[in-house]
């Protein structure tokens, strides 16, 4: 069986695996409209709204990914008392996604708004609080995770730094995964990737990369990847970079794989599409390469639509090309 009918294979293999998303939720709010004329009150344009839209972001696009990916995800996490909250409530269920959320009095549901126009962001807008989540809250998610681990084929840690995978909480989740016999696959976030040690992957972007391995001056990717495999003492490192494509590390060998070349509309939630695919080709026994493979095509394809975007298993198989080779620790296509 040639490569390209072994990575189809792989991705039809995906349909009803159950992966557990936990992380930080976000509700993403996209503002679109024209610009026609300056304020006369400041030198700023006037954005005319015509359209407002909400979608899933975060873990929550996490999520989304998977069950538009044929997987079955089930979602805990945080959302405050609020209108955002409610509107990810009924979008996860509009989308059959479930969910285990546990709501925070002390915090907002993080809303980002990002304002459009001509198919370009403005200027975005967060709103959010992103201290700790408290000892109560971080109980209830952990005995909700313990509920469903039998149910559950394989964990994602979705971290952007907004309080939920506090070091004691992360920590905590994989020693149960560990326990019983589940992998855990982390995008991580901020300077300090320890508290993700014991973790089968990480899936940092070159950027953070750099930063968690206190490179920035002197960045030398296999060394760095080295560094950050002696941190979590883990299967594998992936670090994704953007136009350049995708670097894995595993068992002490490299492999690089080009990105696949597209108009590159948005690279928002890119990051959550390699995840994704990671999750569920791991979870199907696929080794990490040709996850890496498919993940790979599968954020080439994304960043060609708009906004926080999904993709489908047709589309994903759509755009694998017909000839793909190893040679020399480089994927060729």
């Amino acid at each position: 069986m040639d490569l390209k009918s072994r990575l189809i294979e792989i991705i039809k293999s995906w349909k009803g695996k159950k992966i557990a998303v936990i992380g930080d939720i976000m509700l993403d709010e996209y503002i679109i409209g024209k610009i026609e004329r300056i304020s006369p009150e400041a030198p700023v344009p006037i954005l005319e709204v015509e359209e407002e839209r909400h979608v899933l972001g975060g873990a929550a696009n996490v999520a989304n990914n998977i069950k538009a990916l044929n997987g079955e995800p089930i979602l805990f996490g945080v959302i405050g008392e609020d209108q955002g909250g409610e509107k990810i409530i009924n979008l996860l269920s509009n989308k059959n996604i479930k969910h285990i959320l546990v709501a925070d009095k002390e915090r907002p549901t993080t809303l980002k708004t990002r304002l459009i126009a001509l198919n370009q962001q403005i200027v975005r807008m967060d709103r959010e609080k992103k201290h700790p989540i408290n000892n109560d809250i971080q109980e209830k998610l952990i005995s909700e995770f313990k509920k469903h681990i039998n149910e559950i084929d394989l964990i994602i840690l979705s971290d952007y730094a907004k309080g939920v995978l506090t070091p004691e909480i992360t920590q905590k989740i994989i020693n149960i995964a560990k326990d019983n016999n589940k992998e855990v696959i982390v995008d991580p976030k901020g300077k300090d990737f320890s508290k993700y040690e014991n973790a089968t992957l990480i899936t940092p972007n070159e950027k953070e990369a750099k930063i968690a391995t206190n490179m920035e001056e002197e960045w030398d990717l296999i060394k760095g990847a080295q560094k950050l495999m002696e941190i979590i003492k883990g299967k594998g490192i992936v670090i994704t970079r953007g136009e350049k494509g995708i670097f894995l590390l595993e068992n002490n060998k490299f492999f690089e794989i080009p990105a696949l070349k597209s108009e590159v509309r948005d690279v928002t939630g890119a990051g959550d599409t390699v995840i994704s695919v990671l999750s569920l080709g791991l979870s199907t026994g696929t080794d990490i390469l040709s996850a890496c493979i498919i993940a790979n095509f599968a954020a080439g394809c994304v960043v060609r639509k708009f906004g926080t975007s999904t993709l489908s298993t047709d589309e994903l198989i759509s755009i694998i090309p017909e000839k793909i080779e190893i040679q020399n620790n480089h994927v060729i296509f």
